[in-house]
């Protein structure tokens, strides 16, 4: 029995290690806070991008690891004058509304937009106040959050759908 009982402690205790170091990795996507982003967007008048993500959202992890943190997205959103801001939907950081220009938290901005999945990709336009655009629930690969990013860049978001333009290869 106190063998059994042994094995079973350094078992469960391999078992919260695990789990530790697997938390911590998730929240390593939270360690930017969003408030100084959003600032900057407003201040420069870019595109704001605010993604509403979960700690333990798997899809939230695959498109920080696959897409957001892919050079060629980050060139995109360079190129088409395009910011990002990641919010825990279940955190307390200091954030602002894009719309409202109002101060609260990243849990209430969440209640705002009516975010009922992870991930949430919110779109605001600088050119009519940071109005929202559009939102998109769930994960987009690679090629198609590029093709959001161009859309963005070339104005015509505001003249024709995204349909139409990917299917004018990607002109008004």
């Amino acid at each position: 029995m106190k063998k059994f009982f042994y094995i079973f402690t350094v078992f469960m205790a391999l078992i919260i290690t695990a789990c530790e170091k697997s938390s911590n990795q998730v929240s390593d996507k939270f360690k930017n806070p969003p408030l100084p982003a959003m600032e900057e967007a407003m201040k420069n008048k870019q595109f704001l991008i605010v993604i509403f993500e979960s700690a333990n959202c798997r899809y939230c992890a695959k498109l920080n690891k696959e897409v957001l943190n892919d050079l060629e997205v980050k060139q995109h959103l360079a190129k088409d004058n395009v910011r990002i801001a990641i919010v825990n939907v279940y955190g307390k950081r200091k954030v602002i509304d894009p719309e409202s220009k109002n101060d609260m938290n990243e849990q209430i901005l969440a209640y705002v937009y009516k975010v009922e999945g992870f991930p949430t990709i919110a779109v605001f336009d600088p050119k009519q106040n940071y109005k929202l655009l559009w939102k998109i629930t769930g994960y987009l690969p690679k090629e198609n959050f590029i093709a959001m990013i161009d859309y963005l860049g070339s104005g015509c978001y505001n003249k024709i759908p995204f349909q139409k333009w990917v299917e004018n290869k990607k002109t008004c």
